[in-house]
């Protein structure tokens, strides 16, 4: 899938400084695929530079602060001086990630390459309200951040969910319009005073992270579905995930003849008494009889929006993420069946493989590639 979250503009011209920069980014993406240190040498085999080229690139990403000299490794039996080497400096900068849901906010924070170095997940009965959402938003993010130095926090994504357009603008929302009214978004973005932050659907980051490293690797056409109390859809086309004039490529939950509108009002109500959502799909995933039906009955709700989905994109695949995924086996099986009926045809559906923080794990790859693309100013 070619993600469209990276749109580095490379610079234009061939003046020494444009070349030079060229080059000292060649060598930082040659050191950002791995974890371990290089030698000059090392690093001429790979990027294909001359030796002087490669050691004033790495001058000026040491200067910059993107690159780091450590020390030699011992050579046994070779005399003279130990070549110098280099690594990237993953902690020159700090990334976030957050799903701000209406039932839960998963968070994360990582290094520069990505690695996780906190993953923060709370549950709350609604968000809906503003106050309540603002709240706990402040409370995460201030959890996040306690053990990284602020001044080096370059950039924060939230995946809500909501309709977001090309600029990061929530166009419109069902889910949690008190949010909007509120200025939610406004103020979230005051939190991070020496960082971008951004806003982008929540299916949408579930689809960019099961891209990345899950199922939809090597996938032209796909659906990703998130699938609860929040209901909503991702399309992928031609391995680039469809976004629409206002970002509302998918947005099919509204419309009354998916039987998605009131799907989560059935769910809750069938949950039964004395348990809550999230210990019924555990039970199910564990295969209880009385628990398998209520996933079963959310299957059947939403097959008709998703036979409707399936029947414009003719997707390869389609996956199912969100609150259902404790039991996404049993969820997965009974879309399928429902859905192949109403189609005539078989369709292929699993559970995610990008986990319960598929939407944080994407909104991670878009700071992070916001800052490579920008700050770093990687090609």
């Amino acid at each position: 899938m070619r993600v469209d979250l990276l749109t580095t503009e490379v610079p234009a011209g061939s003046s020494p400084a444009t070349l030079r920069l060229l080059n000292s980014r060649a060598i930082l993406g040659a050191l950002y695929r791995d974890e371990g240190s290089h030698t000059v040498t090392e690093l001429g085999r790979v990027v294909g530079l001359s030796r002087p080229t490669i050691e004033a690139a790495l001058a000026d990403l040491v200067a910059e602060g993107w690159v780091a000299e450590v020390d030699a490794i011992a050579t046994p039996n070779k005399a003279g001086r130990r070549a110098k080497r280099f690594r990237a400096e993953a902690s020159a900068g700090y990334v976030i990630g957050v799903d701000l849901g209406l039932h839960a906010i998963v968070g994360m924070v990582s290094d520069l390459r990505g690695e996780p170095l906190m993953t923060i997940e709370e549950t709350y009965p609604t968000l809906a309200s503003a106050d309540e959402a603002w709240r706990s938003v402040q409370e995460v993010v201030e959890r996040l951040t306690a053990h990284i130095d602020a001044s080096k926090l370059l950039s924060a994504t939230f995946g809500v969910p909501a309709v977001v357009d090309r600029q990061g603008r929530i166009d419109y929302t069902i889910a949690v319009p008190d949010w909007v009214s509120a200025r939610i978004p406004g103020r979230i973005g005051d939190l991070f005073p020496t960082a971008r932050t951004f806003f982008d659907n929540d299916a949408k980051l579930a689809a960019t992270a099961e891209a990345m490293w899950g199922r939809f690797v090597g996938v032209e056409d796909a659906l990703y579905l998130v699938m609860g109390r929040q209901i909503g859809a991702a399309i992928i086309v031609n391995g680039t995930l469809a976004r629409g004039v206002r970002g509302a490529a998918g947005e099919v939950g509204g419309l009354a003849s998916t039987g998605w509108p009131g799907a989560p009002a059935r769910l809750e109500a069938r949950i039964p008494s004395g348990t809550d959502l999230e210990s019924c799909m555990a039970a199910a995933g564990r295969g209880e009889p009385e628990a398998v039906a209520v996933v079963r009955a959310l299957a059947e709700d939403v097959a008709t929006g998703v036979a409707q989905l399936v029947a414009a994109v003719d997707p390869e695949l389609v996956v199912v993420g969100g609150e259902v995924l404790p039991a996404a086996g049993v969820f997965a099986e009974a879309l399928a069946d429902a859905v192949s009926a109403q189609l005539g045809a078989s369709v292929r559906i699993e559970p995610t493989s990008a986990g319960r923080d598929a939407v944080a794990r994407g909104a991670l790859a878009h700071s992070l590639a916001h800052v490579r693309s920008v700050h770093m100013r990687m090609v």
